[in-house]
């Protein structure tokens, strides 16, 4: 194991004490379990609830709210939420380096949690929000296909038959689900390049930022109206491999808020050139994870807090469509502060029962999977440490 070189820098408290500071590399920070990556993805979901409030209202006319040059905060949230996920994923399938376990840990972090919004969505939600009476609500096959939408990451753009069909937003359950599809698609093909011969390493990891990203901005040039699926593909694939980028090169990037700095200048001159999401990420990833594993002078990391940041972002919207349903005058600031507590309080309900007690099966469930369909799955990566 190569030794990552250490900088030494005095802080104006440390001079005070009379002691010096050691600036880790993000890999060194990252050994243990002490970091804020669990407080940074419940503010990215909070910030998506935050924009949601607005968007609800609005419908899909008009242009995004809370946006500097047409980029808006949900939409680099989610850049953020993929970035995030790369590392993570990167990281998973080095530790485990066996299919089985990988799958099972992956299915029991999106798959139950899911399963209770769907099947709430038709049996809770559906008959008490339908314009359609009980027998053509129970009739209608787009109530029952909903779960299979949901659970397969198909078109969750409706929800079950006849639901809100009044608000701007006329039939849509919950606007952030499309996302998990595209979520699903990293997660496997994360995991096909894993366990094929191509190279796991951190030049890898760079190759595929570079195609990913080129593919992206070459889309936004050149084919600007290309299919959601492709584009979204595109962008998010960029964000993603971004973040495995991060971890590959972990024990060479020193945890310092200096490439943000350089960064954020130049997205705010691109305005809304195509080129700015690049920038945009980069910013983005160098935030996050500089406040990830920084010291930041003793500040807490909240590292034991719960993990409510999933349960937020897909039952959030379902809330807000639900208040503004109830009252169509609703403003933004009267729909977040219902939606925001209500958010908060299911979260918490589905953390504590269904996706922390799914996640202790995950072990138990891998095994399960290896007994069906073969002996254990390993390989060996080449990633340096």
């Amino acid at each position: 194991m190569r030794e990552a070189s250490l900088c030494r820098v005095i802080t104006r408290g440390d001079r005070r004490r009379g002691d010096i500071q050691t600036v880790k590399t993000i890999g060194q920070a990252y050994s243990g379990r002490d970091n804020r990556l669990t407080p940074i993805r419940f503010v990215l979901a909070t910030a998506v609830l935050v924009e949601h409030a607005i968007i609800v209202t609005q419908g899909p006319l008009p242009p995004p709210p809370l946006a500097v040059n047409g980029w808006s905060l949900s939409y680099a949230a989610v850049n953020a939420f993929f970035i995030l996920s790369g590392f993570l994923i990167a990281d998973s399938l080095e530790r485990r380096a066996d299919i089985f376990t990988y799958t099972a840990s992956r299915a029991l972090r999106i798959l139950p949690a899911l399963v209770f919004l769907s099947l709430a969505a038709v049996f809770i939600f559906g008959p008490y929000f339908t314009e359609m009476t009980m027998a053509e609500y129970w009739a209608s096959g787009q109530t029952w296909m909903f779960p299979v939408q949901v659970l397969g990451f198909l078109d969750t753009s409706q929800g079950p038959a006849g639901i809100f069909t009044q608000l701007p937003w006329a039939g849509e359950f919950s606007a952030t689900l499309w996302t998990l599809r595209y979520e699903m698609i990293a997660y496997v093909a994360a995991a096909i390049i894993f366990f094929s011969p191509i190279p796991w390493n951190k030049h890898t990891h760079l190759v595929l930022f570079v195609v990913t990203a080129s593919a992206y901005l070459a889309l936004s040039l050149l084919w600007s109206d290309a299919p959601a699926l492709i584009m979204s593909s595109a962008r998010l694939s960029a964000a993603f491999t971004l973040g495995m980028v991060v971890h590959g090169w972990r024990y060479s990037v020193p945890v310092v808020p200096w490439p943000a700095l350089v960064a954020l200048p130049l997205w705010l001159l691109a305005g809304d050139a195509p080129w700015a999401e690049p920038l945009l990420n980069i910013a983005l990833g160098a935030i996050i994870f500089w406040f990830a594993f920084a010291r930041m002078g003793g500040l807490p990391t909240w590292s034991k807090i719960p993990d409510w940041s999933y349960g937020i972002y897909i039952w959030h919207y379902p809330i807000m469509q639900a208040v503004l349903y109830f009252n169509l005058e609703a403003d933004p600031l009267l729909i977040g502060a219902i939606s925001l507590p209500v958010s908060f309080l299911i979260a918490a309900l589905s953390w504590s029962f269904i996706e922390k007690p799914s996640l202790r099966l995950k072990g138990r469930a891998g095994e399960g999977l290896r007994a069906m369909f073969g002996r254990k799955t390993k390989r060996l990566s080449s990633a340096d440490p």
